[in-house]
């Protein structure tokens, strides 16, 4: 099965940083970026914050689907809102812990997706973490 792990590599090698380089850019021990491409720890929101800004697709570590395969005019063009990223990541952590679940990373990634994609192409700015914590319960 190819998880988020084997993609994490990927998008690192496509953009040309050693692990070293990655590491620094996420704000992390190289140590725990070879567990990350290991698959035996799995990274925060903030690494995940910091590495989109370096150019990481983000969407296709976490999901399989390169952003630009989403309907959106902003994907389409390759432009991920990273501060809506960000917060969809945040958001979905907040509400995790405050239901006390835990979600296996291939689930957890498909629950921010679905975050992003809800207010992705939404005008209003107000984000509602009650749905968020909504769609956790119903998971």
């Amino acid at each position: 099965m190819y998880d988020f792990s084997e993609r994490l590599k990927e998008e690192r090698k496509r953009l040309g940083h050693t692990q070293d380089e990655m590491a620094e850019i996420g704000g992390i021990a190289k140590s725990s970026l070879c567990n990350y491409e290991a698959g035996k720890r799995e990274p925060s929101a903030s690494f995940f914050t910091a590495i989109a800004t370096a150019g990481v697709d983000v969407t296709y570590v976490l999901t399989g689907v390169r952003s630009s395969a989403n309907g959106s005019n902003q994907a389409a063009q390759g432009i991920v809102d990273k501060d809506l990223l960000a917060w969809s990541i945040s958001v979905v952590e907040e509400a995790l812990i405050a239901t006390n679940r835990s979600a296996p990373p291939e689930k957890k990634a498909n629950i921010i997706a679905a975050v992003y994609a809800l207010y992705q192409n939404k005008e209003e700015t107000v984000k509602d973490k009650g749905l968020v914590v909504q769609l956790i319960c119903a998971a």
